[in-house]
């Protein structure tokens, strides 16, 4: 792993580059964070829909015990 910050040239500049300049640091952690996190939430919100005939379907062919976690679950939240 020392030979990545001992050798690489590419990782010296992104250490000169981030260290000095907080603008250049700014740019690349939204680059690296907030970007990703973004994009990460509209494919959830995009792939998260409600299935009504699926939870039906699940509800009744559910197993007992299963049944009765979900009413003990229900009561305590």
């Amino acid at each position: 792993m020392s030979m990545l910050w001992e050798k690489s040239e590419t990782w010296r500049w992104l250490v000169r580059k981030t260290r000095d300049p907080k603008r250049f640091f700014f740019a690349f952690a939204t680059v690296c964070g907030v970007v990703p996190g973004g994009i990460g939430y509209c494919v959830m919100q995009l792939t998260n829909t409600r299935n009504e005939q699926l939870e039906a379907h699940l509800h009744q062919t559910a197993r007992p015990e299963s049944t009765m976690m979900g009413q003990v679950n229900r009561e305590a939240g």
